[in-house]
């Protein structure tokens, strides 16, 4: 019975062969390296860093830290300043006010004539003489010079000035100072007209003092007619301006002074 199993029946060896030698890598391959974990690889990064401090250390000089974010300019900053924009804001409301209040209300004062509003607040006379002969002279001397508007606002209303160019047959006081100007012919001389002692100068009871240029020396240039000047009330240092303006013959009459010398 035991032969017959032998004839039929192969050792469990022959069931299961043996195995063969292990896989020879290609030559030239490198073995296979695992990829770290994120949480590994942050640590590696941390410990080359510790590394690099130690080393600064050693050497004295240590790395330069991290720069932070870039600094905003200081024009920049102001102008995102809060407080700064509140500023202009004002400013700007400020200036507005200011504006809207003069175009819409003004001054005043500023178109009644130098006789109510006084000296300190006229804006007709750009610079007031201090005694009656002084404010006709000025206006020879504006004449002389052509020196505009001066010459005009030496008078104390528009009014008195029309009258002025009227009477030298101007449609306006400029052009009539223009048309005079030309006529002149040494201006240092005209611009300063002698007052002869013989004139009456005082004040009379309403606080008015007429000044005749027939009266007068004029020198190379035209006689400007008869003025009536007063104080204007109020004004420092008793400040006098024109306030009528009359015709005078021309040429005067004979008994008008001749200029001498």
């Amino acid at each position: 019975m035991m032969v017959a199993m032998a004839d039929h029946e192969q050792p469990d060896r022959d069931e299961h062969p043996p195995a063969g030698p292990p896989a020879i890598r290609p030559p030239g391959q490198p073995p296979a390296v695992p990829m770290p974990d994120e949480d590994q690889w942050r640590q590696f990064q941390e410990f080359q860093r510790f590394q690099e401090f130690q080393r600064g250390q050693a050497d004295g000089t240590l790395p330069p830290p991290p720069s932070g974010p870039k600094k905003r300019p200081l024009w920049l900053r102001l102008l995102l300043a809060k407080w700064f924009r509140r500023l202009v804001y004002l400013l700007v409301a400020l200036l507005a006010l200011s504006w809207a209040y003069q175009h819409y209300l003004g001054n005043p004062d500023e178109d009644l004539p130098a006789s109510q509003t006084g000296g300190g607040k006229t804006t007709r006379t750009v610079l007031f003489a201090t005694s009656a002969k002084e404010a006709v002279r000025a206006l020879y001397d504006n004449i002389a010079q052509e020196v505009l508007p001066d010459a005009c606002t030496r008078f104390e209303t528009q009014e008195i000035e029309d009258q002025f160019a009227r009477h030298f047959n101007a449609p306006d006081c400029p052009t009539a100072v223009k048309r005079l100007h030309a006529e002149v012919g040494r201006a240092n001389d005209y611009a300063e007209p002698r007052f002869p002692l013989s004139m009456d100068l005082t004040t009379r009871t309403d606080g008015t003092v007429v000044i005749s240029s027939c009266e007068m020396e004029v020198y190379d240039g035209p006689r400007l007619g008869r003025f009536i000047v007063k104080v204007i009330p109020g004004s420092r240092g008793d400040q006098w301006t024109i306030i009528r303006h009359d015709d005078e013959p021309t040429p005067c009459p004979a008994t008008a002074v001749e200029p001498t010398g």
